[in-house]
């Protein structure tokens, strides 16, 4: 990805916190680190087996073994994602 298209890529989502966020004030300072807490607190506080549900009704059968498969599957990569590096 360029360094043009990460910056866009960043503006966007910072004003989709902004939107997000409830704020009017018209700045932007703390947001980052405010998503930041949240989100950590909030994957440090998920209840495996009800994310683990949610995938596999998102999969679209929850009769499947498979399905079950693909979203412990799909919940490791997330996880790999989200805590990258040094987090591993």
């Amino acid at each position: 990805m360029t360094s043009v298209r990460l910056d866009q890529q960043r503006a966007d989502m910072m004003d989709a916190l902004y939107a997000s966020s409830g704020r009017t004030c018209g700045t932007y300072t703390g947001l980052w680190e405010e998503f930041c807490r949240d989100i950590a607190a909030n994957f440090r506080d998920t209840h495996y087996p009800e994310l683990h549900a949610a995938c596999v009704t998102a999969i679209g059968d929850a009769e499947s073994h498979l399905a079950e498969k693909h979203a412990q599957q799909c919940i490791e990569v997330c996880r790999q994602y989200l805590l990258a590096g040094r987090w591993c």
